[in-house]
């Protein structure tokens, strides 16, 4: 399954049935919809759909982080152009 696929199916997982918040989807959907957008920026959205994958509500609340906050898809956001 090719990167853009399953950064689709695996937005709308976690914000089904995870905590992923409704705002951001849009932002992580246009990216999805999207790939000759961001052509030879694969990385990036490997790193995008790893942050989805593994996102944590509470990643920075003790002293170690667990997982990826939504401060981490924003800047992987941000470094790809995509913004609100």
């Amino acid at each position: 399954m090719d990167l853009y696929r399953r950064l689709a199916e695996v937005t709308i997982a976690q914000n089904r049935d995870g905590e992923l918040p409704d705002f951001v989807v849009p932002l992580l959907l246009q990216v999805a919809r999207t790939p000759e957008r961001f052509t030879g920026r694969e990385d990036l959205i490997a790193k995008l759909l790893l942050a989805v994958e593994e996102y944590e509500t509470y990643s920075n609340v003790c002293c170690e982080k667990i997982g990826f906050s939504l401060e981490d898809i924003n800047r992987t956001l941000d470094h790809l152009g995509v913004r609100y």
